[in-house]
């Protein structure tokens, strides 16, 4: 996977990719290739025009997230916020099975609209990993289109997509057992959340708009902590049902 750095230059950002020295810079909205842009390989400029796209939102107030995202029946966003691994892909899928709508796999939008928040769907098939085929059969149909040296083995799988919903939710999810659905404190849930939009620490002139709308964010909706395994993935649709407010520990028990 490629290293991106960024750096405040002027009003401007500078994107540099550290494993192949390529750049592509960000001033007043408009992307220019810098130094080794157009000799790097093609994935690595992929990853700096994918990075530029996400400053470029940024500095019109809206906000990547490294998430995923589904939509209930009452068109309402539930996102599930982690580290890569931590399950966020096999949870949107799992809730795809139950009528919930995609928003987006492995990223989505925030804007901040009046006192409500927009979330916009990144689209991208969602990914699953083989491995949980016992789980989802039906992904046994895509085994030829399993990604070249993924450790994870996932596989692209189509789902029903929606493109924008309101924010009604945040999980943050991690592997393990014993699971848990319990409430996240909102300084838990800003710690997360700057992990997961980092770009917040770039310290350009839109650091500060960032800042205030991750906080907003964390203010504003329902916080959960989520450690799944097997057996909640089994009772997902229960733990999670379309249409109704999210579930707290006592459900998660009952």
């Amino acid at each position: 996977m490629d290293r991106i750095e960024g750096t405040s230059v002027g009003d401007g950002v500078l994107l540099t990719d550290l494993d192949n020295d390529a750049q592509l810079s960000i001033t007043g909205g408009r992307l220019a290739r810098g130094a080794g842009y157009d000799g790097a390989p093609r994935s690595t400029r992929h990853s700096l025009a994918r990075t530029g796209a996400i400053i470029r939102l940024r500095q019109k107030h809206r906000y990547y997230l490294h998430a995923s995202g589904v939509v209930d029946q009452n068109g309402r966003a539930l996102l599930f916020v982690g580290e890569s691994g931590a399950g966020k892909s096999t949870l949107a899928f799992g809730l795809a099975r139950h009528g919930w709508s995609l928003l987006g796999d492995d990223g989505v939008v925030l804007e901040p609209i009046a006192n409500d928040i927009v979330v916009h769907g990144w689209r991208s098939p969602v990914l699953v990993s083989l491995n949980l085929e016992s789980m989802f059969p039906e992904i046994a149909a895509h085994r030829s289109c399993a990604m070249a040296g993924d450790a994870r083995r996932r596989v692209p799988v189509r789902t029903g997509m929606t493109a924008r919903a309101r924010l009604a939710g945040l999980v943050f999810v991690e592997q393990g057992a014993p699971g848990h659905l319990r409430a996240c404190s909102e300084s838990q849930a800003m710690l997360a959340l700057i992990r997961q939009s980092p770009w917040v620490l770039l310290g350009d002139g839109s650091s500060a708009s960032h800042f205030a709308a991750l906080r907003d964010i964390a203010t504003s909706v329902p916080l959960y902590d989520f450690r799944h395994g097997p057996a909640e993935l089994e009772r997902l649709g229960e733990l999670f049902p379309s249409g109704a407010d999210v579930s707290t520990e006592q459900r998660m028990h009952s």
